[in-house]
């Protein structure tokens, strides 16, 4: 009976691993549609200019779908922090009884835990108030969003990272080249998006409307890269309840 149990605590946690692709599958293309919704129904924002994402999101009938889209994105977050939650506690169990000091791993995998299901609350609260609704707690929960996702997947390269140290695990199983590629690509697109927010005023009127693209596409790359993070762990995640199923099978 305790055996059936846990495979099929096991079994659920394989099929809620896709979770974290379906954040990206779902996530980005929700963020493009909201933009063609806004665009069919108020096309004369995009002459001369081209709307932010907060923006394509703040008038019906592309609020409402946004905001739906973003509860699902939200959901999947919290179910992919979770699974990290439960696969780590796992892994850090059977390394302890080994020897290996995790007390530090463990900190960090917690805290970036927390940060994460954080950030798709955050996210929630962005998608339910729209700049028209709610400006001021849009704007705070915008960057709320930002610096607890942005903290969150850096403190959990780092987690993995020390783990790395601390473990001899066959190289690649951690997914951390596709963990900082996507880093990388966060901070760069960040650190131009800011660039671009603190000079396109700056710019003369003829490249106004050049510029405007420039700066909304790199916000777009921002939150494509945001939403891309969950699936870098998405092997190792579901390696990792195969394998427990296994050696549940075995027992």
């Amino acid at each position: 009976m305790q055996q059936a149990t846990q495979s099929a605590r096991v079994s659920w946690g394989e099929r809620l691993s896709w979770c974290l692709p379906l954040v990206f599958v779902i996530g980005v293309p929700s963020v493009l549609i909201t933009r063609l919704i806004f665009l069919h129904y108020f096309p004369d924002h995009f002459v001369n200019d081209s709307p932010t994402i907060s923006e394509t999101a703040s008038r019906w009938p592309s609020d409402i779908f946004f905001e739906w889209t973003m509860a699902l994105v939200t959901l999947f977050i919290i179910v992919s922090w979770s699974l990290n939650i439960v696969r780590n506690r796992r892994r850090l169990f059977h390394f302890a009884r080994a020897g290996v000091p995790v007390k530090g791993p463990a900190i960090l995998f917690a805290l970036a835990s927390a940060l994460g299901i954080a950030a798709g609350l955050f996210l929630m609260l962005v998608a339910i108030f729209n700049l028209h609704d709610g400006h001021d707690v849009h704007m705070y929960g915008s960057w709320a969003f930002y610096i607890s996702q942005a903290l969150a997947i850096t403190i959990d390269i780092l987690f993995v990272l020390w783990l790395r140290r601390l473990v001899d695990e066959p190289s690649g199983r951690d997914g951390i080249v596709s963990r900082v590629l996507v880093a990388a690509g966060i901070f760069l697109g960040s650190w131009f998006f800011l660039y671009m927010y603190e000079t396109k005023g700056l710019a003369a009127p003829d490249h106004k409307y050049a510029i405007q693209l420039v700066y909304v596409g790199s916000e777009y790359f921002v939150a494509t890269m945001f939403l891309a993070y969950p699936m870098t762990a998405f092997a190792e995640m579901r390696r990792h309840f195969r394998e427990l199923a296994g050696a549940s099978g075995q027992e």
